[in-house]
């Protein structure tokens, strides 16, 4: 697909004018095209479109199947991925990888809160079909969360420094780049489908909503309550999941969380907390640095 077919495609597949502000292209969401070299198409994975997006409150697109695959990485922020009547949250250091040609219905990408950052990679390949046979449904579409020494992270900085370039060495790395994501990405996928046909149902329901929720009030009594098992039983049988109690596991949770605000904004420390679920600073402050080693304002000193 060369790169004014893709164009095409896209304009094609738009179920209906994308919501965005009138000063913003409907190109935004493909980030930058890709020069589409005939040596390697379809031969190799081919990135079609790619690039950091930045998408504010006014921003959502509804589209129909497409010839090709989505990787999403998300920053920082927040948004939605809606296929039919499902909502999949894509949350700071989430990876979603999506068929987009497989699917029966339409789809929309939104916004879900002020400014939502992802990295995003539109690709084609025959040995696409290979890795899309190891995860049949409901593992489509793919959706892990990407810790900060996962190998993944640094093939999406690579990636995006090779911005799009021209040469035929070019497109070969971005293929090998492109190859070792997906293969970390399938081992999680992998792994986690392991971990959820041995898990109780209501210790994954739980998990699933400290990753997503990590924002409100918890406490293993209103857990007790919900769920009428006894506290500690949840706190044994999700340690023996989880690899840590549900508590400490929410606590991980919203530190990476206050990592992404502090290196994407200049929101104050007390504001950080309270937007992780903290509402008490001294305290936040004293877990990020029992967690990282230094207090919130060292990060950012140190990492911006």
């Amino acid at each position: 697909m060369h790169t004014d077919t893709f164009i095409k495609t896209f304009h094609e597949a738009l179920e209906k004018p994308p919501v965005l502000p009138a000063y913003v292209p409907a190109e935004i969401f493909l980030g930058r095209l890709y020069h589409i070299s005939e040596k390697t198409e379809n031969a190799f994975l081919t990135i079609l479109s790619g690039g950091i997006v930045e998408a504010g409150e006014l921003y959502s697109f509804t589209l129909r199947p497409m010839p090709c695959r989505m990787l999403l990485y998300t920053q920082s922020g927040s948004g939605v991925l809606r296929i039919g009547r499902r909502d999949y949250p894509l949350t700071p250091q989430s990876l979603l990888y999506l068929n987009c040609s497989a699917l029966s219905s339409h789809w929309k990408l939104e916004t879900a809160g002020p400014v939502w950052k992802y990295n995003v990679f539109f690709m084609e390949g025959e040995s696409l079909n290979a890795y899309d046979r190891l995860c049949p449904p409901p593992q489509r579409p793919l959706l892990i969360r990407v810790e900060p020494h996962d190998a993944i992270l640094p093939c999406i900085e690579k990636l995006l420094a090779g911005a799009g370039g021209t040469a035929l060495l070019d497109k070969l790395t971005d293929s090998v780049l492109l190859h070792r994501i997906l293969t970390q990405l399938w081992a999680k996928a992998l792994s986690l489908t392991s971990t959820y046909l041995s898990c109780p149902a209501y210790l994954l329901e739980i998990r699933h909503t400290l990753d997503n929720l990590f924002m409100n009030p918890f406490n293993l009594q209103d857990l007790e309550n919900s769920y009428h098992i006894s506290k500690y039983r949840i706190c044994r049988e999700f340690a023996a999941a989880f690899g840590k109690p549900p508590l400490r596991y929410l606590n991980d949770v919203r530190i990476e969380a206050a990592k992404n605000l502090l290196l994407s904004g200049d929101k104050r420390i007390h504001e950080i907390a309270a937007e992780v679920g903290i509402e008490n600073t001294t305290h936040f402050i004293n877990l990020f640095k029992r967690r990282t080693g230094m207090t919130p304002l060292v990060y950012r000193e140190l990492n911006q």
